[in-house]
């Protein structure tokens, strides 16, 4: 007791120390107050400092008024919103600069660029050989069994392309949607002038699409449409390209399905008024005698056709009266194929009739037929009495003749020097002069 009444004495005779003492005892009752951070950091105290209640560990703190503090951080806080602000800005000033730094690549619109674009979003693999002849005159892409996918990735580099002036692509099997985007590209390209497409098994709809192309194309000149199944049904469809293009100078339909009547009367009406075809290719269709002779009748008043073939189909003996018609009536053709027609002797008579009043054909080709020799002979009795006659070749093979019939050849000789029979088998070159 004595010893706690002598330590408040001293308290009391000391006011400094009662001052300090109170300041202790009132810092622990009120509110703790925030630590200055520049005094933390130099004290080097990590994290928050627990308040310590004893006043011997010799750790002196710096006191700030809640007042600054708050001021103090406030400000801190606003230039570190401001500083971060101005670094985000930055940031995103930089990132749009990225992105106008970074263009896209310029497309490439040439030839090459367009197929490989277009094979690149189909999933098709490039072809080599079309690459490498985009700059000729020809592109010939033949039995490599093109699916209608790879038409259609070349048609945007077929469009703009103005080197190729002729298109092969025979033997292909393009199929009707092949022929589709082949008459897509004829739309546009202006530079093709010989279109080859045949043996594409095309059928009904990718004629039509073809046709209706071909109406108004003024560019292709010379197209070959062989063995595509085009039957009766597209008979009209290429009537219509008969009578409304006029630039069209070579057609090839040998190897397809025509057959009846109303397809020989429409297609000989059309060819018949036509005014530009100069080679008509119709041999190993399905026309009979009939056909033939609707077919060949309108052909007289044609001022020209200088080819015809039809070879391989069904002639007889209408057909061969038509034919009289033309060669007596026509004087522009040069080139009159026949093979294979069933002729017999009376057709040949016809033939032969018809050769004597004729001043312009060059070449006939009967071979295959029954004309035996006096056929043979029918044919070749009228010619000496025209000596006008312009004939080159007549082409006799695999029909037998007899020795009258060379009688008739050696009369002849002298009249029509220029003349070679030829005879023999049908797959040797035999000549008689």
């Amino acid at each position: 007791m004595t010893s706690s009444s002598s330590t408040t004495h001293h308290l009391f005779d000391r006011p400094e120390l009662l001052d300090n003492q109170t300041r202790l005892i009132l810092s622990a009752d009120a509110k703790p107050k925030r630590l200055n951070r520049s005094a933390t950091r130099s004290a080097g105290i990590p994290g928050i400092l627990e308040r310590s209640d004893s006043v011997a560990s010799g750790l002196i703190i710096q006191e700030t008024d809640d007042d600054d503090v708050d001021e103090n951080v406030e400000l801190n806080n606003e230039d570190f919103y401001m500083s971060r602000k101005g670094s985000m800005l930055q940031n995103d000033s930089n990132y749009d600069t990225d992105i106008e730094q970074e263009q896209e690549p310029t497309k490439d619109y040439s030839c090459q660029g367009l197929y490989l674009e277009q094979c690149r979003r189909h999933g098709v693999i490039p072809s080599t050989h079309f690459l490498r002849h985009l700059n000729n005159e020809t592109l010939t892409i033949r039995y490599c069994g093109l699916k209608p996918i790879n038409i259609k990735v070349m048609v945007p580099s077929l469009k703009v392309n103005t080197r190729i002036t002729k298109l092969d692509l025979r033997d292909n099997g393009l199929g009707s949607r092949g022929a589709v985007y082949i008459s897509q590209l004829l739309q546009e390209n202006e530079y093709i002038v010989e279109l080859d497409l045949s043996n594409n098994d095309i059928g009904l709809q990718g004629c039509k699409a073809l046709c209706r192309v071909l109406r108004s194309n003024r560019t292709i000149r010379t197209l070959n449409m062989e063995g595509n199944r085009f039957n009766d049904d597209c008979a009209p469809h290429f009537a219509e390209v008969l009578t409304q293009n006029e630039y069209l100078t070579h057609i090839n339909l040998n190897k397809n399905l025509f057959e009846n009547e109303s397809s020989g009367r429409l297609l000989g009406q059309s060819l018949g008024e036509n005014q530009t075809i100069e080679e008509f290719y119709f041999g190993w269709n399905h026309l009979r005698s009939k056909a033939c002779g609707f077919f060949i009748k309108p052909l007289a008043s044609n001022a020209r056709l200088s080819i015809l073939d039809l070879s391989w189909n069904g002639c007889g003996l209408l057909a061969a009266k038509a034919i009289f018609e033309l060669l007596r009536k026509n004087t522009t053709l040069e080139k009159l194929y026949l093979d294979h027609n069933q002729f017999n002797t009376e057709c040949a008579a016809y033939i032969g009739k018809g050769l004597a009043k004729n001043e312009t054909l060059k070449i006939l080709t009967l071979q295959g037929n029954p004309l035996e020799s006096s056929g043979c002979y029918a044919v070749l009795r009228p010619l000496l009495k025209q000596p006008t006659s312009q004939l080159q070749v007549i082409d006799l093979r695999g029909i037998i003749v007899n020795k009258d019939f060379v009688d008739l050849v050696t009369e002849l000789s002298p009249i029509l020097p220029q003349l070679k029979i030829k005879l023999g088998r049908e797959k040797e070159n035999e000549l008689i002069e």
